[in-house]
């Protein structure tokens, strides 16, 4: 987790990584408003921006694009004579609709390039079995090559038919992996507890606790401070939990005072119990600070309870994702002793 030592201030980001967060908000914005002209904008900062924060906003934005335009704007870099564009492509495809896809590389193979067949191959491989027939005819290309690679794609299809688990697979175990927009509005989340992170250095850090706070049944992430998360690791259940922004760690109490939540510090103090020996309360809020410097004073007095991981290890904490998500499923295993949901 986080050290003792506590600040109220933001980290401070270097001229490049401030460009590059304020690049991926601002393809987020107008891919939810559907801008003019944002799809190129996206494509584009996806394939060639050196910033991995605007290259996984645009490969989440480019999911919620009408699949045919989106298909058609990342086919061709698959034959450029740029390895990084082709292996870039090749991990965005496989992300869009498969059966627009499988479609359109038909059309599309002929005039490829044999970089692009055989980069084909690989995309087809990754959308599992929509690609069977394409795979199929190309596993008897005249280009020797391509029709080995296409023979082992097809092995790969196989072997994952037979290491399947039994019964119906979730959305989120299926290829592409991971969660899809919602279809309508998501119903109110059950009653549960909520987790709060406070001024996170890093993006990744964000993404990974908010995809463990929807796996444990959150009621929602708050993002205290800088208000920026690298989607691709929510694996799209961002979509799925609500994602507020607080400002301030005074806002953070407050709010968490006027719906009924108390405070769980979780930071290693003088204060802090044993995970395993805490008295939670009914409806925390779960509360993690920056990576260095941990919760400011204002939290931790705020909070009803402090707790901490224990380590036994060389290493003197947790990073800070996995260890709210320790937490979290700490509370529901207490919970469900105590005779909760």
């Amino acid at each position: 987790m986080t050290g003792p030592d506590d600040s109220s201030t933001l980290p401070p980001l270097s001229p490049t990584d401030q460009a590059a967060y304020e690049l991926g908000l601002e393809i987020r914005k107008l891919a939810a408003e559907g801008a003019p002209g944002w799809l190129d904008h996206a494509v584009d900062a996806a394939l060639n921006h050196p910033h991995p924060f605007p290259r996984g906003e645009a490969r989440i934005a480019l999911q919620l694009a009408p699949q045919a335009e989106a298909v058609a704007a990342l086919l061709p870099p698959l034959s450029s004579p740029n390895r990084r564009l082709r292996r870039r492509a090749m991990t965005l495809l496989p992300k869009l609709d498969p059966i627009e896809l499988s479609g359109q590389m038909a059309d599309w193979l002929p005039s490829a390039t044999r970089e692009g067949r055989r980069a084909t191959c690989v995309v087809l491989a990754a959308i599992g079995e929509e690609a069977r027939p394409l795979l199929t005819a190309l596993a008897t290309d005249p280009d020797a090559a391509l029709a080995r690679r296409a023979v082992r794609a097809l092995d790969l299809l196989d072997q994952r038919r037979t290491t399947t688990r039994p019964g119906p697979l979730r959305a989120s175990a299926q290829r592409p992996f991971g969660l899809h927009p919602p279809s309508q509005p998501l119903p109110q989340r059950p009653r549960s507890f909520a987790v709060a992170a406070f001024n996170l250095s890093y993006g990744i850090n964000l993404g990974v606790l908010v995809r463990s706070a929807e796996a444990a049944g959150a009621e929602a992430v708050w993002i205290v401070g800088r208000d920026f998360y690298y989607r691709p690791s929510t694996k799209g259940s961002d979509w799925w939990i609500p994602i507020e922004i607080v400002e301030t760690a005074e806002a953070c109490i407050e709010r968490a005072r006027s719906r009924s939540f108390q405070i769980v510090a979780l930071q290693q103090s003088p204060r802090a119990v044993s995970l395993y020996d805490a008295a939670w309360p009914e409806r925390p809020l779960i509360v993690v600070g920056n990576e260095g410097d941990g919760l400011p004073p204002s939290l931790i007095a705020a909070a009803a309870l402090h707790v901490e991981i224990p380590v036994y290890g060389e290493i003197d904490s947790l990073n800070v994702a996995m260890a709210a998500s320790v937490a979290m499923y700490q509370f529901r295993g207490w919970q469900t002793h105590q005779g909760g949901r």
